[in-house]
C-alpha cells in the first residue's frame, strides 16, 4: 500500500473494511503494449522503482513507474521495471515490499493474481 507519504509501506491502520478497501485499492494503467503504471487512488502517488530495487511512490509519472507486464505458466502475473530490466515488484508473506534485485520471477512473491 502506498500512504500518505511517498514511501511504499502501510501507514496507519484503517479503521473499518471500506476504508481499506478504497485505502489499497491500486489502479493499472496501460502505458504501452506490456507495460503498466500502477496507481495508489488514496494516495494519489505512482508506485515507482529506484535503481537499487527499491519500491516507493511519486506524485508524477516518470519512467521509474512503468512496469513491464509478465505472464507466467501458472497464470500469475509478475510486475518487472521496465527503466531497471531484471529488476521485479515482490511483496513479503507480511505484505512488506522486497528489493527488485534481490528476487526473479520464479520466486512466489513476485506473483500477482492477474487483473480481470
Amino acid at each position: 500500500m502506498i500512504g500518505a507519504s511517498p514511501r511504499a509501506k502501510g501507514g496507519r491502520k484503517p479503521q473499518s473494511p471500506e476504508e481499506a478497501l478504497v485505502a489499497g485499492l491500486l489502479e493499472l494503467s496501460p502505458v504501452q503494449r506490456g507495460v503498466v503504471s500502477i496507481f495508489g487512488v488514496a494516495s494519489r502517488f505512482f508506485v515507482a522503482m529506484s535503481s537499487r530495487g527499491k519500491l516507493f511512490g511519486v506524485p508524477f509519472f516518470t519512467d521509474e513507474c512503468k512496469f513491464k507486464e509478465i505472464l507466467l505458466p501458472n497464470n500469475y502475473n509478475a510486475y518487472e521495471s521496465y527503466a531497471y530490466p531484471g529488476m521485479f515488484m515482490a511483496l513479503s508473506k507480511n505484505g512488506r515490499t522486497k528489493k527488485g534485485n534481490r528476487v526473479s520471477p520464479t520466486m512466489k512473491v513476485t506473483h500477482f493474481l492477474p487483473r480481470l
